[in-house]
């Protein structure tokens, strides 16, 4: 079962990590201009432009928690739902990748064989993939058949109920694999509906707060206002920059994963078609095959 290890994982994860952590000091560059701009007329003195400087030259989680508590938890809590969306993004894009080489070596080594019940001794020399899997699910389920039909009184009887429960087999096996294939999923829809919200939250927060200094300070001038603003304004920003890859992301895996579950069941169909092949072909003949026989 797909899950994120230390060898499948991490290193995704410290390659997100690493590029969130790089945008800061681009955001700290932008904060600086920012304060070039805002900073006193030139009559104010020379320590008052300097403590404007070192403000602007703060990153962007100072700026933000010089908005207040709930702007900085909701700027961290955005921070690390992009790291976690992206680590999920560069995990699932190289297992399914892995997944789609799996199975066209499977499927070779299908078509390769002379038999069912010899790829089925090999199986322990392929990796895992959902054609295998599928595969041998719907092998098992052919040895059950193979034995009902050995008892049964009606061959006619015995054949339809062998080929319907190898469908159904099957059709389990498929349903099985591409939930397997869509896990972790569920973390990039959440943070591509959530994330958004959260930093809508924590702007308008920040703006309240903003306006509660206007009140307090009785100064309604655009210096007065454009710093508390620009610093609730962040959590906005981080929203869309934690939501848009994850939306993409959850995208363009799904394609991949419906691109994979329709070469499952074409494997399947192929399966099926093979079976009943060998089962017409026999009941005119009047035998009962086992599986060593397909």
């Amino acid at each position: 079962m797909f899950n994120i290890s230390t060898n499948f994982a991490v290193r995704p994860l410290v390659v997100a990590i690493w590029a969130v952590f790089l945008a800061m000091p681009m955001g700290a560059k932008f904060s600086e201009a920012y304060g070039q701009e805002a900073s006193s007329p030139p009559s104010a003195g020379v320590e008052e432009v300097a403590q404007e400087t070192e403000l602007a030259s703060d990153s962007i989680f100072a700026r933000a928690w010089s908005g207040g508590v709930v702007v900085f938890v909701s700027l961290l809590s955005l921070v690390i739902l992009s790291v976690l969306s992206w680590a999920v993004v560069i995990a699932k894009f190289v297992h399914l990748n892995k997944l789609t080489k799996c199975n066209d070596k499977f499927i070779k080594s299908f078509w390769e064989s002379r038999s069912l019940n010899e790829l089925n001794g090999r199986l322990s020399e392929h990796p895992y993939s959902p054609v295998k899997e599928v595969f041998r699910t719907g092998y098992s389920e052919l040895v059950r058949g193979s034995q009902l039909r050995e008892q049964a009184g009606s061959h006619e009887l015995a054949f339809h109920a062998a080929v319907e429960n190898l469908g159904r087999a099957l059709n389990k096996a498929r349903t099985f694999e591409r939930k397997r294939m869509e896990k972790f999923l569920p973390i990039l829809a959440t943070v591509a509906s959530a994330a958004p919200f959260i930093g809508l939250f924590g702007t308008v927060w920040g703006i309240m707060g903003a306006f509660e200094g206007i009140a307090q300070s009785g100064s309604a001038s655009l210096a007065a206002v454009a710093p508390g603003i620009s610093e609730a304004l962040i959590a906005t920003a981080f929203g869309l920059a934690a939501a848009i890859p994850a939306v993409i992301g959850f995208n363009m895996a799904n394609a991949r994963i419906r691109q994979i579950s329709s070469f499952v069941d074409g494997f399947s169909a192929d399966f099926i078609n093979i079976v009943e092949r060998y089962l017409v072909m026999d009941r005119s003949k009047g035998g009962q095959p086992s599986s060593t026989t397909l």
